[in-house]
């Protein structure tokens, strides 16, 4: 009885650390219209880099695509897609070089792409994903690319095609979440660039931001989220490590 208690107690607070996440939605201008094409690019500070952490970069309803750090020996980019949950079916027609494409399941049902890259901190990576949606036939043909040359060249990561859903990019957002267990190490992310362009071909960079993040299950669990911040006026975001730490850190840039 009392072993079965506490394996039950670690379970809790395995579950409480992990999950962390913050979150800027972008903020779109009044009457844009419809958008099918998302770009914006993430810096990650040399040493704000541990495993178990995603900073994502082009999110919006239905998918969302950025990169990873899984493991000592192992980065990937990735692009996924949900389907609707009413038998809407998620194909690949398309992967980029290197990339493994398959259909996923767990936090809802889709398909998602990521390619093995050993993306490093201190260098800037563009994402771009774009989608066309078939009113006649219902269906959406999206794709996913990055650069690393500041958008002059786009790797393309996947085509999809989603059945019998309309996927205009709408609400779109970036986040930085923690997925393991490690709430001792700084995590930390600058996101640029964000621009969107509508399917009237009108292009618009958005400039202002609004902040979410996960409710705190730790006293000491540290938040930072700053808009305009840098040569590029990026966001910037971070989560975990001692208040003390970090470029932008919260105890002398109180939230």
């Amino acid at each position: 009885m009392i072993l079965s208690r506490v394996v039950t107690l670690a379970l809790i607070a395995v579950s409480q650390v992990a999950g962390v996440a913050v979150h800027s939605r972008w903020s779109v201008p009044t009457g844009f219209g419809k958008i099918r094409e998302l770009v914006s690019s993430i810096r990650v500070p040399t040493g704000s880099d541990p495993v178990n952490t995603y900073w994502m970069a082009n999110g919006f309803t239905g998918g969302y695509m950025g990169f990873q750090h899984n493991s000592g020996t192992e980065r990937r980019i990735l692009f996924s897609v949900w389907d609707d949950g009413k038998g809407s079916v998620i194909d690949v027609l398309d992967k980029g070089e290197g990339v493994t494409a398959k259909g996923f399941g767990g936090e809802g049902t889709g398909s998602q792409a990521y390619k093995v890259y050993n993306w490093k901190a201190g260098e800037t990576v563009y994402f771009k994903v774009t989608s066309d949606v078939d009113e006649v036939k219902n269906e959406s043909t999206l794709s996913g690319y990055y650069s690393t040359d500041n958008g002059e060249t786009w790797n393309l990561m996947a085509t999809y095609l989603a059945h019998n859903q309309k996927i205009p990019l709408s609400s779109p957002y970036s986040f930085l979440e923690n997925f393991g267990h490690d709430s001792t190490t700084l995590k930390e992310g600058f996101y640029g660039n964000q621009t969107i362009i509508g399917t009237d071909g009108k292009v618009a960079q958005i400039s202002k931001f609004s902040f979410t993040h996960t409710k705190p299950v730790r006293d000491w669990e540290a938040y930072e989220q700053k808009q305009n911040i840098g040569p590029s006026n990026e966001v910037y975001m971070r989560i975990d490590g001692d208040k003390n730490e970090g470029i932008y850190h919260p105890a002398t840039n109180p939230n």
